[in-house]
Protein backbone atom coordinates (compact mmCIF):
# COMPACT_ATOMS: atom_id res chain seq x y z
CA UNK A 1 0.00 0.00 0.00
CA UNK A 2 1.20 3.38 -0.24
CA UNK A 3 -0.29 7.07 1.61
CA UNK A 4 -0.87 10.16 -0.02
CA UNK A 5 0.33 13.73 1.36
CA UNK A 6 -0.41 16.54 0.62
CA UNK A 7 2.15 18.49 -1.31
CA UNK A 8 2.65 21.54 1.06
CA UNK A 9 2.17 19.13 4.63
CA UNK A 10 5.51 17.08 2.70
CA UNK A 11 7.57 19.82 2.11
CA UNK A 12 7.52 20.69 5.71
CA UNK A 13 7.83 17.22 7.00
CA UNK A 14 10.53 16.83 4.46
CA UNK A 15 12.23 19.73 3.51
CA UNK A 16 15.19 18.29 1.63
CA UNK A 17 13.40 17.36 -1.14
CA UNK A 18 15.02 19.09 -4.73
CA UNK A 19 12.78 21.33 -5.81
CA UNK A 20 12.48 23.47 -9.56
CA UNK A 21 10.06 26.57 -9.56
CA UNK A 22 9.42 29.58 -12.06
CA UNK A 23 10.26 32.40 -9.70
CA UNK A 24 8.01 35.39 -11.39
CA UNK A 25 9.19 37.86 -10.23
CA UNK A 26 13.19 37.68 -11.66
CA UNK A 27 11.55 35.69 -14.73
CA UNK A 28 13.58 32.76 -13.82
CA UNK A 29 13.73 29.05 -13.12
CA UNK A 30 14.73 28.41 -9.51
CA UNK A 31 16.34 24.71 -8.33
CA UNK A 32 17.00 23.99 -4.65
CA UNK A 33 18.89 20.70 -3.70
CA UNK A 34 19.63 19.59 -0.23
CA UNK A 35 23.81 19.27 0.75
CA UNK A 36 25.27 16.27 -0.50
CA UNK A 37 28.12 14.55 0.81
CA UNK A 38 29.08 12.29 -2.47
CA UNK A 39 26.29 11.04 -5.08
CA UNK A 40 26.85 7.47 -7.19
CA UNK A 41 24.86 6.44 -10.67
CA UNK A 42 23.51 2.99 -9.78
CA UNK A 43 22.82 0.35 -13.15
CA UNK A 44 22.36 -2.85 -13.49
CA UNK A 45 23.14 -5.91 -16.07
CA UNK A 46 19.93 -6.09 -17.85
CA UNK A 47 18.67 -7.18 -21.78
CA UNK A 48 15.48 -5.04 -21.99
CA UNK A 49 13.86 -2.21 -20.16
CA UNK A 50 11.02 -4.91 -19.34
CA UNK A 51 13.36 -6.70 -17.53
CA UNK A 52 14.82 -4.06 -16.06
CA UNK A 53 12.21 -2.12 -14.75
CA UNK A 54 11.02 -5.25 -12.57
CA UNK A 55 14.95 -5.99 -11.19
CA UNK A 56 15.02 -2.54 -10.51
CA UNK A 57 12.47 -2.53 -8.24
CA UNK A 58 13.26 -6.44 -6.48
CA UNK A 59 17.50 -4.86 -6.42
CA UNK A 60 16.17 -1.41 -5.22
CA UNK A 61 13.66 -2.09 -2.43
CA UNK A 62 16.58 -4.99 -1.22
CA UNK A 63 18.61 -2.10 -0.75
CA UNK A 64 16.11 -0.34 1.59
CA UNK A 65 15.61 -3.06 3.02
CA UNK A 66 18.88 -3.69 3.77
CA UNK A 67 18.51 0.17 5.42
CA UNK A 68 16.15 -1.10 7.58
CA UNK A 69 13.63 1.94 6.34
CA UNK A 70 10.35 0.64 6.68
CA UNK A 71 8.84 2.84 3.47
CA UNK A 72 10.57 5.43 0.93
CA UNK A 73 8.34 8.79 0.28
CA UNK A 74 8.70 9.94 -3.93
CA UNK A 75 7.82 13.69 -4.60
CA UNK A 76 8.04 15.28 -8.23
CA UNK A 77 10.21 17.86 -8.35
CA UNK A 78 8.00 20.51 -9.61
CA UNK A 79 3.69 20.66 -8.91
CA UNK A 80 2.52 18.87 -12.12
CA UNK A 81 0.10 15.89 -11.12
CA UNK A 82 0.94 12.40 -11.79
CA UNK A 83 -0.89 11.66 -14.08
CA UNK A 84 -1.13 14.94 -16.03
CA UNK A 85 0.15 12.90 -19.29
CA UNK A 86 -1.49 10.70 -20.54
CA UNK A 87 -0.08 7.56 -23.10
CA UNK A 88 -1.04 5.30 -25.18
CA UNK A 89 2.06 3.02 -24.87
CA UNK A 90 1.42 -0.53 -23.11
CA UNK A 91 3.42 -0.69 -20.25
CA UNK A 92 2.76 3.61 -19.49
CA UNK A 93 -0.76 3.08 -19.66
CA UNK A 94 -0.49 -0.07 -16.89
CA UNK A 95 1.69 2.22 -14.39
CA UNK A 96 -1.17 5.00 -14.75
CA UNK A 97 -3.84 2.19 -13.95
CA UNK A 98 -2.00 1.40 -11.20
CA UNK A 99 -1.75 4.94 -9.56
CA UNK A 100 -5.56 5.75 -10.18
CA UNK A 101 -6.20 1.76 -8.93
CA UNK A 102 -4.36 3.42 -5.32
CA UNK A 103 -6.89 6.36 -5.20
CA UNK A 104 -4.33 8.57 -7.16
CA UNK A 105 -6.52 11.42 -8.86
CA UNK A 106 -5.74 13.72 -11.94
CA UNK A 107 -5.18 16.99 -9.76
CA UNK A 108 -3.02 15.16 -7.36
CA UNK A 109 0.77 16.50 -7.15
CA UNK A 110 1.76 15.38 -3.49
CA UNK A 111 4.22 12.60 -2.28
CA UNK A 112 3.61 9.07 -1.95
CA UNK A 113 4.99 7.50 0.65
CA UNK A 114 5.52 3.59 -0.57
CA UNK A 115 5.86 0.49 1.79
CA UNK A 116 8.50 -1.88 1.45
CA UNK A 117 6.15 -4.16 0.24
CA UNK A 118 4.63 -2.15 -2.39
CA UNK A 119 7.72 -1.08 -3.61
CA UNK A 120 8.80 -3.39 -6.03
CA UNK A 121 5.94 -3.11 -7.82
CA UNK A 122 5.68 0.85 -7.47
CA UNK A 123 9.13 1.27 -8.56
CA UNK A 124 8.43 -0.71 -12.13
CA UNK A 125 5.43 1.39 -12.78
CA UNK A 126 7.24 4.49 -11.73
CA UNK A 127 10.29 3.59 -13.69
CA UNK A 128 7.88 3.29 -17.21
CA UNK A 129 6.66 6.90 -16.08
CA UNK A 130 9.81 8.73 -15.94
CA UNK A 131 11.33 6.66 -19.37
CA UNK A 132 8.22 7.12 -21.58
CA UNK A 133 6.34 10.31 -20.00
CA UNK A 134 8.74 13.26 -20.98
CA UNK A 135 6.51 16.19 -19.45
CA UNK A 136 6.68 14.67 -15.63
CA UNK A 137 8.76 16.16 -13.11
CA UNK A 138 11.58 14.00 -11.62
CA UNK A 139 10.35 11.85 -9.37
CA UNK A 140 12.93 11.96 -6.62
CA UNK A 141 12.57 9.48 -3.26
CA UNK A 142 14.03 10.24 0.12
CA UNK A 143 13.56 7.83 3.95
CA UNK A 144 11.80 9.19 6.68
CA UNK A 145 14.97 10.22 8.30
CA UNK A 146 16.50 12.04 4.71
CA UNK A 147 19.59 10.07 4.68
CA UNK A 148 19.24 9.26 1.19
CA UNK A 149 17.63 11.32 -1.62
CA UNK A 150 17.14 9.44 -5.53
CA UNK A 151 15.68 9.69 -8.61
CA UNK A 152 14.94 7.05 -11.25
CA UNK A 153 16.13 8.58 -14.47
CA UNK A 154 14.54 7.63 -18.00
CA UNK A 155 17.63 5.28 -19.31
CA UNK A 156 16.05 3.26 -15.53
CA UNK A 157 19.37 4.38 -13.64
CA UNK A 158 19.56 5.57 -10.31
CA UNK A 159 20.79 8.75 -9.12
CA UNK A 160 22.02 8.22 -5.62
CA UNK A 161 22.99 11.17 -3.22
CA UNK A 162 24.02 10.78 0.28
CA UNK A 163 22.56 13.71 2.66
CA UNK A 164 23.76 11.96 6.06
CA UNK A 165 27.43 11.50 5.72
CA UNK A 166 27.50 8.26 8.34
CA UNK A 167 25.60 6.53 5.53
CA UNK A 168 28.28 6.38 3.01
CA UNK A 169 30.19 3.44 3.81
CA UNK A 170 26.89 1.64 4.38
CA UNK A 171 25.45 2.10 1.25
CA UNK A 172 29.22 1.44 -0.43
CA UNK A 173 28.91 -2.47 1.46
CA UNK A 174 25.20 -3.04 0.38
CA UNK A 175 25.64 -1.84 -3.42
CA UNK A 176 28.78 -4.54 -3.30
CA UNK A 177 26.86 -7.28 -2.49
CA UNK A 178 23.92 -6.25 -5.02
CA UNK A 179 23.18 -6.50 -8.52
CA UNK A 180 23.96 -3.37 -8.95
CA UNK A 181 26.97 -1.08 -10.84
CA UNK A 182 28.32 1.70 -10.66
CA UNK A 183 27.94 3.98 -13.70
CA UNK A 184 31.10 5.30 -14.88
CA UNK A 185 31.36 8.82 -15.85
CA UNK A 186 28.51 11.47 -15.10
CA UNK A 187 26.50 10.97 -18.36
CA UNK A 188 23.70 8.37 -18.56
CA UNK A 189 22.67 6.51 -21.99
CA UNK A 190 20.22 4.67 -23.22
CA UNK A 191 21.21 0.56 -23.01
CA UNK A 192 18.09 -0.76 -24.52
CA UNK A 193 18.25 1.16 -28.16
CA UNK A 194 20.76 1.06 -30.67
CA UNK A 195 19.36 4.36 -32.09
CA UNK A 196 19.34 6.26 -28.70
CA UNK A 197 15.50 6.50 -29.52
CA UNK A 198 13.10 5.90 -27.06
CA UNK A 199 10.17 3.84 -27.62
CA UNK A 200 6.92 4.79 -26.22
CA UNK A 201 8.00 8.41 -24.84
CA UNK A 202 6.24 11.54 -25.20
CA UNK A 203 6.71 14.75 -24.00
CA UNK A 204 2.98 16.83 -24.71
CA UNK A 205 0.58 17.24 -22.48
CA UNK A 206 -2.88 15.85 -22.91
Amino acid sequence: MFIKIKRQDCLIQYPKFPLTWFDKANDDIIHSYPKVFTSFILTLPSKSFKGHSKLLGVELTLLVKALHFNSIIFLGEFDTPWLKQTNDYKPVKEALQFLKDHKVSKQFDGALQVSIETLPLFIKHISWLSRCNGALPNFYFTDAGQNIIGCICKYGNVHLDIVNKKTVPIIKDLVAASKFNYLTGKICDDQFSKSGAIRGRRIKMQ
